[in-house]
């Protein structure tokens, strides 16, 4: 087994990037110590020029064990590209990070989709992002995202509320909390979820951090969903690392005056599947995946409801309803009716429409 702490040192070397990393522990998989692998001939490895070789002898050798030693303070396992709890969908990326940094109660296993958008949504992005999210939870799905403002925190929240398996990809080191209004969610994420980054606890939110760890996002699942992106999004970015990575890349249209969804509507145009319901993502997946009878209402079982509430929440589904029909099936009184309704709206777990019309989200 390569030794920890000579892995986590050779991905602190500028310049040298995962991809050489990988190329020099293959090569030399023997190693026993940061000395012992300064010995080896780097110059035979491909692309390790003689700068980076100087680097090499420059770098600090301690920097591995200092960093591993910070760890079990911050609830913090490092995983690095050859132990067995490496993420075999990320170990497929040519440019696949050599570890990973993982803190939280949740699990890398299982399957992911990635869910991405804008930092500054629509209520309508934030609706549908809750809505697809839950769904995709009931299906057996997790969902990945980026813990940005916004679609990201939308979608790592509906997720924990349904309970649900969410990682976040940072862009900073697993113990920063970026943005800091995210407080609270991330102390969910640690109880329930999971943080990931490349970079060794304590390192900032540099800006050249989060198009790098898109490709983290995207690796981890079987395909990326954009809600709500405009032209230029980093949500993009995203999607085109799943292209590249030759995974489902889906979309949610939006207004066609709306310019937070002109990313979306160019990826469509580009091949991206349009998104309106849940199973238009499923059908996509392999292995095959459905939305279980019965499994919503199990996930809304555990939601403190009110047995007016459950009845209602029973009764409804993706359709809209006019309250005067809800009224006349479930024999209640109108007034009555919409004051309940209006509660679940604030819950979250119902939409209002037009003409008071009323369907689960």
């Amino acid at each position: 087994m390569l030794p920890d702490e000579v892995i986590i040192t050779l991905g602190e070397v500028p310049g040298l990037g995962s991809r050489r990393v990988r190329a020099i522990l293959n090569t030399f998989s023997d190693v026993i110590n940061w000395n012992d692998l300064l010995s080896r001939d780097l110059v035979s490895v491909e692309r390790v020029s003689d700068t980076l070789i100087e680097r090499l002898r420059a770098a600090d050798p301690d920097t591995g064990q200092r960093i591993l030693e910070q760890l079990p303070r911050l609830s913090t396992r490092y995983v690095h590209y050859w132990h067995e709890d490496y993420p075999v969908q990320l170990k497929a990326l040519y440019d696949a990070p050599t570890g990973l940094y993982v803190r939280g109660a949740g699990s890398l296993e299982g399957d992911f989709l990635a869910v991405v958008g804008t930092r500054q949504p629509t209520s309508y992005g934030r609706d549908q992002t809750r809505r697809l999210c839950q769904e995709l939870v009931a299906a057996g799905l997790g969902i990945v995202s980026g813990f940005a403002r916004g679609i990201d925190t939308a979608a790592h929240k509906a997720t924990l509320d349904t309970g649900g398996n969410t990682v976040a990809v940072l862009g900073c080191g697993v113990d920063v909390i970026y943005p800091m209004e995210n407080r609270k969610i991330y102390q969910e994420l640690l109880g329930k979820g999971l943080t990931v980054s490349e970079y060794p606890p304590g390192t900032s939110p540099d800006a050249h951090h989060f198009p790098q760890r898109n490709r983290i996002i995207s690796g981890l699942s079987l395909g990326t969903l954009v809600v709500e992106a405009g032209k230029g999004s980093g949500a993009l970015i995203t999607a085109y690392h799943a292209l590249d990575q030759d995974r489902e890349v889906f979309a949610l249209p939006g207004r066609v005056d709306s310019a937070k969804s002109d990313g979306c509507h160019e990826i469509i145009q580009r091949g991206a599947k349009l998104v309106t319901r849940v199973e238009d993502v499923l059908s996509e997946l392999t292995p095959p995946y459905s939305v279980r009878p019965g499994q919503q209402m199990e996930i809304l079982r555990e939601v403190d409801l009110t047995d007016t509430e459950r009845e209602i929440m029973e009764y409804l589904t993706g359709e809209p309803v006019l309250v005067d029909r809800i009224a006349e099936d479930l024999k209640r009184d109108v007034s009555e009716l919409l004051g309940v309704l209006l509660h679940l709206e604030m819950k979250g777990l119902v939409i209002q429409s037009a003409g008071k019309q009323f369907a689960r989200a």
